[in-house]
């Protein structure tokens, strides 16, 4: 997996080991909840657009009719397409630390559910650092 966020047009993209590329998330839209489209052997297949739920994370990818449901603070979810179950993602601890655990349940949706999970990934990471800022902020407000 290539590429870089934060610049719009932001752009990642995954490659088969051989070299030919497999699969593209292009961010289409900036802001709290920007807009992402999906590519697979460069056809745009899908878009996804972050959504908040009550306690849960819900989103749906336009396109392939993915809905996605986890929590970004455990990193734990659950891709379905219907009742079945696409992807699921997990932390684990081993000896040298947490680290994720993908079940992909057909091949050929790796790629696609590579780029999901960067996109998970990067609000992730968000909102750490908008927690992080706050949390710095009423600290100094405080002494």
């Amino acid at each position: 997996m290539l590429g870089k966020w934060g610049i719009h047009p932001g752009v990642l993209s995954v490659y088969d080991v051989s070299g030919p590329l497999l699969a593209e998330i292009k961010q289409r839209s900036l802001g709290f909840f920007p807009k992402f489209d999906l590519y697979a052997s460069k056809k745009h297949v899908g878009s996804l657009r972050r959504y908040q739920g009550i306690s849960h994370e819900m989103l749906f990818v336009k396109g392939l009719n993915w809905f996605i449901v986890g929590n970004l603070m455990t990193f734990n979810y659950k891709v379905y397409h219907g009742r079945q179950c696409i992807m699921t993602i997990s932390e684990v601890q081993l000896t040298a630390g947490t680290s994720l655990e993908f079940h992909i349940k057909n091949k050929d949706d790796e790629p696609l559910c590579l780029c999901i999970a960067a996109i998970l990934d990067y609000w992730a990471r968000h909102d750490l650092k908008v927690k992080q800022k706050k949390k710095d902020y009423y600290g100094k407000l405080a002494w």
